[in-house]
């Protein structure tokens, strides 16, 4: 048994000083072309909004910007710098926002593209994309996102013959925009991030949102990163992909209840680590 783990471990020590290698190749020539394809693919989640019954966003294309160095989303990309690669959207149509929380994802969009540096995501927007309050659907106005995309950056290089995994986050409580005469619009708030990357806080936070008597969510701080999360009827929560730092956690009480919040900070995340704080109690005020 040892004979064999040293081999193994020895080969993967190997592999991993031939991509270092490789990318230390790729860093000393940015300007060279790469050759061959890369497999990717997008999965779809949501960091939860609070005065929604849904959030539907109407998805019907996925497109990559490879180019031969970086570019901004606000930067006028030159036809002649990019090559747009369609991905293959599994289901076209419908999702609701609100139903990927808590590390529930869904598989968007995949296939093979050429190799090389990420700038831009873009996605195709069909017309059906609308926010419910109170049991009312409003359409959500997106025009620019049903002919160039919702744009937004993904600063990646991609190596050939290897497979990547992104997380889409798609922040529906800051992306929905109510204007002054009673209609909605998109204007989206997105973070993306390798699905490996990072680190994971979770927990249990009771009374149950489901009893209806304590939790209204979860938020976490990293300085100006904010998240949250709407725990699950048995009170979980989850926070993934999230960058190696020092946060600050707050469970907050249903108004309406005589429970107080409950603040932990310091929460130390560290990459490929998951932070479990088991159950976290709501106290009476």
């Amino acid at each position: 048994m040892k004979k064999i783990f040293f081999k193994n471990g020895f080969l993967a020590i190997v592999s991993m000083l031939m991509l270092w290698a490789l990318a230390s190749c790729m860093d000393e020539n940015e300007n060279e072309k790469i050759d061959g394809k890369a497999t990717i693919q997008f999965k779809l989640t949501d960091a939860p909004a609070l005065n929604y019954d849904a959030v539907n966003i109407d998805v019907r294309g996925v497109r990559i910007g490879v180019a031969d160095k970086f570019f901004d989303v606000e930067d006028d990309i030159d036809s002649s710098e990019v090559t747009w690669v369609d991905l293959d959207v599994k289901n076209p149509g419908i999702y609701n926002l609100l139903d990927l929380r808590n590390g529930e994802t869904v598989l968007l969009a995949g296939g093979d593209i050429p190799a090389g540096k990420i700038s831009q995501v873009r996605l195709i927007l069909g017309d059906g994309s609308n926010v419910v309050v109170d049991g009312v659907p409003h359409d959500l106005k997106t025009p620019s996102a049903q002919t160039s995309g919702l744009k937004f950056n993904l600063h990646e290089t991609l190596l050939p013959d290897l497979a990547y995994s992104f997380v889409i986050d798609f922040d529906a409580a800051r992306s929905i925009v109510k204007k002054g005469n009673g209609t909605y619009s998109l204007k989206p708030v997105i973070r993306t991030y390798a699905e490996a990357f990072g680190g994971t806080i979770k927990g249990t936070a009771l009374p149950a949102r489901a009893d209806t008597t304590g939790v209204s969510y979860v938020q976490i701080i990293n300085g100006t990163d904010t998240l949250i999360s709407l725990p699950e009827d048995n009170g979980m929560f989850l926070f993934p992909g999230l960058k190696p730092a020092l946060w600050n956690l707050t469970v907050f009480a249903d108004t309406t209840t005589t429970y107080k919040d409950t603040v932990i900070t310091g929460i130390n995340v560290e990459s490929g680590k998951v932070v479990d704080l088991g159950m976290i109690q709501l106290h009476k005020k």
